[in-house]
């Protein structure tokens, strides 16, 4: 009965992946009968149910909504990350801030082959988000070969100044933010998480000739941009960034700061801008 029950929903996601019900109001109904299908297997819930189809590799499925369900229909963000594929140089690193279970680092490290050579930066800073990353990652390395010499994963928050901070791990990692330190408060419920600048991590790793950075840290991306636009970091400055928004009124101010670096608007779209790199 549970590999029936896991079957149905694997039919669903494939339902919702490949058809007009994986959007709006269809997705939350079939979201709706995958949870209801869920509630009914007992299973660890730190551990992935079952390995499933996701863009064109596959990855492990976590139903704990750490992971929001909707990430599994293989619809999130896909025109950016068909920019990125399009317009990546070979040779080149993409850097994946707030990389989640691996949606761009993952599909991006999966063109690497025999003809094509590019390099992943993919950082994420919930440890347990993390090992899922780290998990998909190794599932990938299964799939093409191509991929293990061309990443690094790296579990760390990048901010403004080097530092430790704390994540409430009972919000799902989607919604997830970084709120001060409190040594006191570390328990059961927050998470103790590193803190280290950009510009640093770069420099360890020796990393240069970057294609595009992607930022994605919940409300975090303000303190990154202004810590790192600085001249002494030019030679990091990426070719294009894409920066996530989501309607944010507060985003104007990081705007700011990536237009006066000589970024120009390329597109937006409900999540993202996506800025290319204007070399006078």
């Amino acid at each position: 009965m549970r590999n029936f029950k896991i079957g149905l929903i694997k039919i669903i996601l494939f339902i919702g992946s490949k058809t007009i019900l994986g959007r709006g109001l269809f997705r939350k109904i079939l979201i709706y009968f995958i949870e209801s299908i869920i509630n009914t297997i007992k299973f660890n819930k730190s551990k992935p149910l079952f390995v499933t189809s996701f863009f064109d590799f596959k990855i492990y499925y976590y139903a704990d909504k750490q992971t929001g369900p909707k990430l599994y229909f293989s619809r999130n963000e896909t025109k950016e990350i068909k920019f990125i594929k399009n317009n990546i140089e070979n040779n080149s690193w993409f850097i994946d801030i707030g990389s989640n279970i691996g949606l761009y680092s993952l599909n991006i490290s999966n063109i690497n082959s025999k003809y094509k050579n590019v390099k992943t930066f993919s950082i994420e800073p919930n440890p347990i988000i993390y090992q899922r990353l780290k998990k998909n990652y190794q599932l990938l390395v299964s799939q093409n070969k191509f991929v293990k010499n061309n990443y690094i994963l790296k579990n760390c928050a990048i901010g403004d100044k080097e530092g430790f901070g704390m994540i409430d791990k009972k919000v799902d990692h989607a919604n997830v933010k970084i709120i001060k330190y409190k040594k006191k408060d570390i328990n059961k419920k927050f998470i103790k998480i590193k803190i280290t600048k950009l510009s640093f991590l770069l420099k360890k790793y020796k990393i240069n000739n970057i294609s595009f950075i992607k930022i994605d840290t919940e409300g975090y991306e303000f303190k990154i941009l202004k810590n790192f636009f600085r001249k002494y970091n030019s030679k990091f400055f990426p070719k294009f960034l894409i920066v996530e928004h989501n309607n944010d009124r507060n985003f104007i101010k990081s705007e700011r700061i990536i237009l006066k670096y000589n970024y120009e608007i390329l597109f937006t779209t409900n999540s993202n801008t996506i800025y290319k790199k204007n070399y006078v």
